[in-house]
């Protein structure tokens, strides 16, 4: 149950959350169109909000006055802000730096704009919530229910002529309610798309990733195609490149990560000489079957994730397939639904007809050990250390620092870094003090231990707090 208000002052809230200096510079960052069309908050107040709309060259028509589809937009926000004051302490989910746990996820389901007169000057929107409303809307938030809410806005022309009236109607409840497991264990539509958006992205920052001498191959017409970029491309689609590129700019340290840790991870693939398995933890959208197929020939491939990932990349596949003209045939695949935090995955694999634990296995565990916390992770590779029978097969990994889990440094560089991904959304879990400790705890020796700085030959210091480690199996620990 959530905390009724959280007992958080309203000069409190204005001063941390609301104040209209404070929430320009956010929606500015997360819309830029409104930033492009000048739109700014001018006053809010419990339940109210006022905002101004500029008659400007990015906002008017050859009429002289606004385009209706901008006063949506102004409606669209001047609501919400005015619904988000009610909300008391409470971040918002793509706007406010915050945890899931603590966050609300607000928006527009439905509108309805009359628009009475042209707008001949800067326009003014007014939203006022009745106490009736702002008092209902308070308790079945704060209780862990939905909100639905409808929510009137006015606009003004600078004479003092009314220019349209707005009917809005917004959603909002707690994001954690929304993340959380519906019955039989089904994941809600906003976690299945956060999944898809957070895969697409990553596949975006892939194909973002130039490494000198990329390799090609010829398709069906004989054309040259990059096989280190294409595939990435297709899984991110237009969305996932769009925000890759978006990404790279607040989090220009996020590309270089993602591409380091590709490229360590396909250069331990290749050292691998007789590999017989490729076992991929938490396999999203990355390509690496398709894109290494050659050097994977007569290599089983297990693919694990969720289900819903798990139909999203075997639909990327079958588009990518369709599109090389079998060019670059993958090897064989399997694919394993689970979850990582209910199943054993050592299990899932040894009952698995294909799986054998005697045969020479690499072990990708990516994107995934900061996400999860010690105990998880401790559960995760000891269930899979237990299927590691073949002396010489490896796990490969990627893990943070506790740097940047608990700002446990002096480095502004660090802690630019942290407060920039929390803006976003992600927050990262856990990160092992001493990397081959954890190991160790997990029946593992650890075999390497790279920094992303070292491995690309940076100076950036953020890049030394995450790293790439690979282990072997501890003879002493069979258990």
């Amino acid at each position: 149950m959530i905390e009724t208000d959280k007992e958080v002052s309203w000069e409190k809230d204005y001063a941390d959350r609301i104040n209209p200096e404070l929430m320009n510079t956010l929606l500015h960052r997360a819309v830029p169109v409104l930033a492009w069309t000048g739109w700014q908050i001018t006053r809010v107040g419990p339940g109210f909000c006022e905002s101004v709309l500029p008659l400007a060259i990015e906002t008017t028509n050859q009429h002289g006055t606004h385009q209706a589809a901008l006063i949506s937009l102004s409606a669209d926000y001047t609501g919400g802000m005015a619904l988000t004051t009610l909300l008391t302490g409470t971040p918002l989910t793509g706007i406010h730096r915050g945890r899931p746990d603590e966050s609300a996820s607000l928006w527009l389901v439905g509108m309805d704009v009359k628009y009475e007169n042209p707008s001949t000057s800067h326009l003014r929107a007014v939203s006022r919530v009745d106490p009736k409303t702002a008092r209902r809307i308070k308790s079945r938030y704060f209780s862990g229910r939905v909100v639905l809410a409808t929510i009137n806005v006015e606009f003004w022309s600078e004479d003092g002529e009314r220019v349209a009236t707005a009917v809005m109607r917004y959603f909002a409840q707690a994001t954690q309610r929304l993340l959380e497991h519906r019955s039989g264990g089904e994941r809600s539509t906003m976690t299945k798309l956060n999944l898809k958006t957070s895969a697409r992205i990553i596949a975006g920052l892939r194909a973002m990733d130039s490494p000198a001498g990329a390799k090609t191959i010829s398709d069906s017409q004989g054309r040259q195609l990059r096989i280190d970029a294409p595939h990435d491309k297709v899984a991110a689609g237009t969305h996932g490149l769009l925000q890759a590129k978006r990404l790279q700019k607040v989090l220009p340290q996020l590309g270089a990560m993602v591409g380091a840790r590709t490229r360590h991870c396909d250069e331990v693939l290749r050292s691998i000489a007789g590999i017989e398995q490729l076992v991929m933890l938490g396999a999203g959208l990355d390509m690496r079957p398709l894109r290494r197929a050659a050097e994977l020939s007569g290599v089983t491939v297990f693919e694990l994730d969720l289900p819903v990932m798990l139909a999203e990349r075997q639909h990327v596949i079958e588009r990518l397939e369709s599109q090389l003209g079998g060019a670059a045939a993958a090897p064989e695949r399997h694919q394993i639904a689970a979850d990582f935090l209910q199943d054993d995955v050592g299990e899932l694999l040894q009952r698995h007809f294909a799986f054998s634990e005697t045969a020479l296995t690499l072990f990708v565990y990516e994107g995934c050990s900061m996400y999860f916390d010690e105990q998880q992770n401790r559960r995760l590779l000891q269930s899979i250390r237990r299927r590691m029978r073949h002396p010489d097969s490896v796990l490969w990994m990627d893990c943070v620092t506790p740097a940047v889990i608990n700002e446990g440094t002096c480095d502004p560089n660090i802690h630019e870094f942290v407060d920039r991904m929390e803006l976003i959304g992600e927050r990262f879990v856990y990160g092992p003090a001493d990397p081959e400790a954890f190991l160790r705890s997990c029946g593992l020796v650890g075999c390497s231990n790279d920094t992303a700085q070292d491995y690309l030959g940076s100076e950036d210091p953020t890049l030394g707090e995450y790293r790439f480690l690979t282990a072997r199996q501890d003879v002493l620990d069979l258990n």
